[in-house]
């Protein structure tokens, strides 16, 4: 046997697909799961009632046939004629939908609908009390009888069921539009309790990652009953606390070091300096002596963002700058041999940072794009919802495949020295709520620094 196609489909790529489908936030699967459930009760409810409706209906149709078949027999009986060999009994006294045979199946009285005369003489014959359909519209009941002159015979009369089934019909409707209105009202009172639920948390969510980035000083201290959401607020405080203790803790780090590596790579500067000013006349020793004071400048850069990163985020000043700020220094970090391109004239947002940090994102960006450039290095900005992207771009020879896994790690370099290199770019703008990437380009290698709009 072949396999159907279908046979083929992955339980995992099913329930792949039925995620996608599925709403993402937890509000929208409480209401989906609400809705999920109403519609299975109200579906087993419709269903129970139809069945109780049937069964009622069959039975109230057998009752009302079991009456006029008692009704009938008790006119027969009370007509009946000892002087006469077979049963007899006077048109007028019997409904329509009624038939009287004798012992013999021979129609005696009665008319019925035409399209049930099969069917009732078929039961004129019959030895016990029974019940049948003509048809869908249609039921008989057919019962032996013996009366007070010993003449038997048998009674059948006729029910239209069109009425209960009627009756079924518009108990469905009135069910399904019942159910429909359950199930909505129940979709909208599971999305406003959640929503009048959540939104608190989301809030203090918002909040507590406004605070941990900005002020480490806000708390909650909510003081109201012993619920849930003073629950949550209690272990947001603790988790501020902990940032808190960890961001100081690095703040403080981060400046012993800082006071105590300028001192030292204040006098290497200062003497290699001095060194070159007397003047050196071995070639080889006054290039060590330029490289020792280059090395000791870079060393202090990198010193000096980290503190200012620091102090920044300790701080929380919210101070923010534009994309025009900061153009003169990346213009002077070009050198003249190579032509620089302002294009960010279209932006105009606030960045959510300090002229000083954005600049010394920009540095590494900047210094690596001189560094491949062959004639033109483009700093370029655009302006989205939430951020503002600065892209620095050069016509080299693009980013090496194999070094762009470890291009941003730490140590990195743009020249491959130990200067102010991508690592400390991308930790700047972090610090700043950002990120730098490397970004496709036709030519050249291209960097984009991301910076939240204040």
């Amino acid at each position: 046997m072949s396999e159907q196609p279908w046979s083929r489909i992955r339980p995992s790529v099913l329930r792949g697909g039925l995620r996608r489908f599925a709403p993402r936030s937890f509000r929208g699967q409480i209401v989906l799961s609400t809705v999920l459930l109403m519609t299975a009760v109200m579906i087993c409810v419709g269903v129970g009632v139809q069945i109780l409706l049937a069964y009622t209906a069959k039975r109230d149709i057998d009752r009302v046939l079991q009456d006029r078949a008692a009704a009938v027999v008790a006119i027969v009986d009370a007509n009946s004629d000892s002087g006469s060999a077979t049963v007899s009994v006077p048109e007028e006294l019997l409904d329509p939908g009624v038939r009287v045979y004798d012992d013999k199946g021979r129609l005696v009285a009665g008319s019925i609908e035409h399209r049930a005369r099969d069917a009732a003489d078929d039961l004129g014959t019959t030895t016990s009390a029974r019940n049948v359909d003509a048809d869908e519209e249609l039921r008989l009941r057919a019962v032996p009888f013996t009366n007070q002159a010993g003449q038997s015979g048998v009674v059948v009369v006729s029910q239209a069921t069109t009425p209960y089934e009627r009756s079924e019909m518009y108990a469905l409707v009135a069910t399904i539009g019942i159910g429909v209105l359950v199930i909505a009202v129940s979709a909208a009172i599971a999305s406003r309790v959640t929503t009048q639920a959540l939104t608190p948390v989301a809030r203090m969510a918002e909040r507590a990652t406004d605070w941990s980035e900005h002020d480490l000083s806000h708390r909650f201290d909510l003081d109201g009953p012993d619920n849930e959401l003073a629950q949550l607020g209690a272990t947001l405080d603790g988790l501020l606390d902990r940032v808190s203790m960890a961001i100081r803790s690095e703040q403080r780090l981060t400046s012993e070091l800082a006071h105590e590596l300028r001192t030292p790579l204040t006098a290497i500067q200062g003497s290699a300096d001095l060194a070159l000013l007397r003047g050196v006349d071995d070639a080889e020793t006054r290039v060590e002596l330029e490289q020792i004071a280059t090395s000791a400048r870079a060393m202090s850069d990198v010193i000096t963002t980290l503190v200012d990163v620091a102090r920044d985020n300790a701080s929380g000043t919210g101070s923010t700058s534009h994309v025009v700020d900061v153009v003169g220094a990346v213009r002077a970090m070009v050198p003249p041999g190579l032509v620089f391109v302002d294009a960010t004239d279209d932006s105009t947002g606030r960045m959510a940072g300090p002229r000083e940090l954005v600049v010394r994102a920009l540095a590494p960006i900047v210094d690596n794009a001189v560094a491949h450039a062959r004639t033109t290095v483009t700093l370029a900005a655009v302006d989205t919802t939430r951020a503002v992207e600065i892209s620095v771009s050069d016509d080299g020879p693009g980013v090496d495949p194999g070094v762009r896994e470890t291009l941003f790690d730490v140590g990195a370099s743009s020249r491959g020295g130990t200067g102010l290199g991508l690592g400390i770019a991308q930790r700047v703008a972090r610090s700043m709520g950002g990120s730098v990437q490397v970004a496709a380009a036709d030519t050249g290698a291209r960097f984009v620094l991301t910076v939240p709009r204040a």
